[in-house]
């Protein structure tokens, strides 16, 4: 007989009991809202009644009142007449809050499918953590809708009963093969712009989004939400006219070109004074630009086009809430003109506005709820100042985008600034060889590695930011104690600094140099040399041990390695740091690089030269470099996605040394400097620790005319009498 042992009984008896079985009436009840039909109830109405929003660490119920710009965009997603809505707008004005309305209602009031897409997985991520589940937990009437089970709440995903809500990101795979009622687009212009493979791309975005809400015919809604993120599209041939009052210039891309092509609505408020309606836009701010930027702002008032009243910011809110009532609001173009010659405005439900399906509104920054007159009066100053002092526009272009709401126009690049080769020969200085002008207060020399030569600049500087090139020179002959130096012949071997780590000890002497000031007693020394750190292969190594060694003799702070960061989004333009990680999976670098945010920097070096003339913030080149050396200034272009070469142009060294030099110069904090208290380095006179007094002979004493004496004929002293 055979004994089976029963120890398996203990953990089997400590699994939980299962659930009651469901009935058929509970499972019907369940599935009764897919039955329901759409509510006859407008999305603000519907987040009024059942939407909590935060607000001072509560949660409190929904007002139209707070953001009321954003109650008719809002509600025109459930329109018959359009079948996509565009809101173009400022950060931070309530865009956010629109897809949590708008999908409330589609869970509560009109159940179907919808679909969220996000700028990245990442941020659809922190949105659902940040705002969707709190918004639902603190919703009771949406909460009760949520599925119970496991996978009904997630971050791609939540099931309500009746529906479900989807969340994604741009990619070719999320918008296609699926059928959506509404699908929302959010930060649209900081999306991939075509989404597919690179070369057989599948379209836009919006383009693929509005396929998937086709087969819901007139029901079907795509809602997209941005800033603006793309500059002006100079090579259109757009100009402002009163037949289209409510066209923005056009874009590169993004929502901007969408919204062209909608029915252009514009927020309007009804003057106090005069009764008539106007536009609050941050142009039509007055303040005085000549004050300090928190002083300008705080001073900042909005001008009625029409009589030229004043209105301080804490009218703000009640024009709005008077906009939202009928005194104001959006209007938008019609297919009209008066008798002037204008387009006349008509509000959404008009049947003379524009023939287009898609809604489309654009809120400027002055009108936003959440962005104070005297927050962007100051922000707009301080770029603005900075703009002109730097020449670099992209914390300028951020106001435009993030801010006011509109796109960024350049003030124009190199060719329409009339920067050309003859212009630099022109207003080039006279300045003889290793001289440097009498404002100079240091130099930078700036070296680049190529393959078998350094290229050499030196860079004189003024305490108010103006710099002249003072020479350029190229070092091709390896150093007498590198291996292999000199051959039978006894002559030099070219330099090959990828390979022979020695070839790298030519530019140590060149910290030794001394540049003399013109019109004065004194000579100065470089303060500091950039080595660039790309260069050949194996160079990258040899740099970091000729700058471990330069470490060694007490020359660290004054020699720096450079290595350069593409791209206009860069968010630093220069910083010391070291490496994250290293290429190709090597362990990183111990040393700390020189970064440099290179297309912005060359925004600065081409704007300084473009001035022309010497003055602060001004660059120039002395009239003795060579004419091809300064021709390299000018071998690259500006594109939307950085600097590129001109076809044909084989150097541009000069430019990337250029580029070196004003990276040295602002981490030693030249835009920082008090010119009555200046740090020792950038002191005028033989203060300076890298000024050298000239050394002048000391002339020999003449001697004086011995007077004549007789000879003696002996030695008297020695006779005895």
């Amino acid at each position: 007989m055979v004994n089976m042992s029963d120890r398996g009984i203990g953990p089997i008896a400590r699994v939980p009991p299962l659930p009651p079985f469901v009935t058929a009436d509970e499972i019907l009840r369940d599935s009764l809202p897919l039955l329901d039909p759409p509510s006859r109830i407008s999305v603000t109405d519907a987040a009024e009644r059942y939407l909590k929003v935060p607000a001072q660490g509560n949660w409190v119920t929904y007002d139209r009142e707070v953001a009321p710009y954003t109650v008719e965009p809002q509600d025109m997603t459930q329109s018959r007449r359009f079948k996509a809505v565009c809101f173009v707008g400022p950060s931070q004005s309530g865009k956010s809050q629109m897809l949590l309305s708008t999908a409330l209602h589609s869970v509560l009031c009109a159940p179907g499918p919808v679909q969220i897409i996000h700028m990245t997985k990442t941020d659809g991520d922190a949105w659902v953590e940040e705002k969707l589940d709190p918004a639902i937990a603190n919703s009771p009437d949406w909460r009760e809708r949520l599925g119970t089970a496991r996978e009904d709440s997630t971050f791609q995903r939540k099931r309500f009963k009746g529906m479900r809500l989807a969340i994604g990101y741009p990619v070719a795979n999320q918008l296609s093969s699926r059928t959506q009622r509404l699908v929302m687009l959010t930060d649209y212009d900081h999306m991939p712009q075509r989404l597919g493979p690179k070369d057989s791309p599948e379209g836009s975005p919006f383009g693929m989004a509005l396929l998937r809400i086709r087969q819901y015919m007139s029901r079907g809604c795509v809602l997209v939400e941005s800033t603006p993120a793309f500059p002006v599209n100079d090579t259109s041939e757009w100009v402002a006219s009163a037949a289209h009052p409510h066209m923005m210039p056009p874009a590169t891309a993004g929502i901007v070109n969408i919204y062209n092509e909608g029915t252009r609505g514009r927020w309007y408020w009804e003057c106090p004074d005069c009764s008539d309606l106007y536009e609050p836009t941050f142009a039509r701010l007055h303040y005085d630009p000549e004050l300090e930027p928190a002083e300008a702002g705080a001073a900042a008032q909005m001008q009625c086009p029409h009589c030229g009243s004043l209105l301080s910011h804490r009218h703000k809110t009640e024009l709005n809430r008077a906009a939202l009532s009928g005194r104001g609001g959006w209007l938008h173009e019609s297919r009209f003109l008066d008798e002037t010659g204008r387009c006349i405005l008509v509000r959404i439900h008009d049947e003379r506005i524009r023939s287009t399906p898609t809604a489309s509104y654009a809120l400027n920054g002055a009108a936003a709820t959440f962005a104070p007159w005297y927050e962007l009066v100051q922000r707009y100053e301080t770029e603005r100042r900075r703009f002109e002092r730097d020449h670099d526009d992209t914390d300028f272009a951020k106001v435009f985008y993030t801010d006011i709401g509109v796109s960024y126009r350049r003030p124009g690049d190199e060719d329409e600034s009339g920067l050309t080769l003859d212009g630099l020969l022109e207003s080039a200085c006279d300045l003889e060889r290793m001289q440097c002008p009498p404002w100079t207060r240091f130099i930078v020399l700036s070296v680049d590695a190529q393959g078998s030569w350094f290229a050499v600049s030196a860079t004189a500087f003024g305490v108010d930011g103006r710099r002249m090139i003072i020479d350029r020179f190229d070092l091709r002959d390896a150093p007498d104690h590198a291996r292999r130096a000199k051959d039978a012949e006894g002559r030099a071997r070219a330099l090959d600094p990828g390979r022979y780590a020695e070839d790298a000890d030519v530019l140590t002497p060149l910290l030794a140099r001394e540049y003399r000031v013109a019109g004065e007693e004194w000579s100065i020394k470089p303060c500091a040399m950039v080595i660039d750190f790309n260069g050949p292969a194996g160079w990258s190594d040899n740099a970091e041990k000729y700058w471990r060694a330069r470490r060694r003799e007490g020359l660290g702070d004054r020699v720096f390695l450079s290595i350069g960061r593409g791209g206009f989004r860069v968010p630093d333009r220069v910083w010391l740091a070291t490496p994250e990680r290293g290429s190709k999976g090597k362990r990183a670098r111990s040393i700390k690089l020189l970064n440099m945010a290179v297309d912005r920097l060359k925004d600065s070096v081409l704007a300084a030269l473009g001035h022309g003339a010497d003055g602060p913030g001004a660059m120039l080149v002395a009239r003795h470099i060579e004419r091809d050396h300064i021709n390299e200034l000018l071998s690259e272009k500006r594109t939307d996605d950085g600097y590129e070469k001109r076809p044909g142009v084989a150097r541009n060294e000069m430019l990337d040394l250029a580029v070196q030099a004003l990276a040295v110069a602002e981490h030693k904090g030249i835009n920082r400097l008090n010119p009555e208290a200046p740090p020792d380095w950038a002191v005028g006179g033989l203060g300076n620790p890298f000024a050298v007094a000239f050394a002048h002979e000391e002339p020999a004493p003449s001697r004086a005319a011995e007077p004549t004496h007789p000879v003696p004929s002996g030695i008297k002293f020695l006779r005895r009498p």
